[in-house]
């Protein structure tokens, strides 16, 4: 698998936005509009607060059926190298897309290919949880600054379907 695709985003410092099935057109077409759609990630209403998360849309025909594990095992094949995250447009997203309800994308970490750091920052090469579209930019925008790490989000995953819908307003 060619990861240059991948390198490009990190470097652009953009999310890979990864087709993974390629079964529907439309249905991709739905996922890019819902990643492009601005969401208030502060949650005060105001319009100066929408954002959109930034990604590079991959529509690679070699990245079919690629998941977390299979794209960290090609990071490590390749040295440690490129390292960031990405999400995954799979079958269950453009299922989603298809019936017209919420939409949701494999989150990967591919940031921390080295063990011993991966052990310090409690996160691994490849781990994966689901994410509603709408999280996607506050996941973004936390990690962009290191106000949160990759596991809280996928730690606090609903676990009834694993996905990642946001954080109470109580907690």
């Amino acid at each position: 698998m060619d990861l240059t695709p991948l390198a490009t985003a990190f470097e652009r410092e953009t999310l890979a936005l990864v087709r993974t099935d390629r079964s529907d057109d439309t249905a991709w077409a739905s996922v890019l509009a819902a990643m492009s759609t601005p969401v208030d990630i502060v949650g005060a209403g105001d319009l100066d607060d929408l954002v959109a998360p930034p990604s590079s849309p991959i529509d690679d025909p070699a990245y079919d059926g690629a998941t977390g594990a299979s794209l960290a095992a090609a990071i490590q094949a390749a040295g440690g190298e490129p390292v960031g995250y990405a999400v995954l447009a799979d079958a269950p997203s453009m299922g989603e897309a298809r019936a017209g309800g919420e939409i949701t994308l494999a989150y990967v970490d591919l940031s921390c290919p080295d063990p011993e750091e991966a052990a310090e920052f409690d996160t691994f090469l490849g781990r994966t949880f689901r994410c509603a579209v709408p999280e996607i930019a506050s996941i973004e925008a936390n990690l962009a600054i290191a106000n949160m790490d990759f596991h809280e989000f996928a730690d606090y995953a609903d676990e009834r379907d694993g996905t990642f819908r946001g954080f109470d307003s109580g907690d």
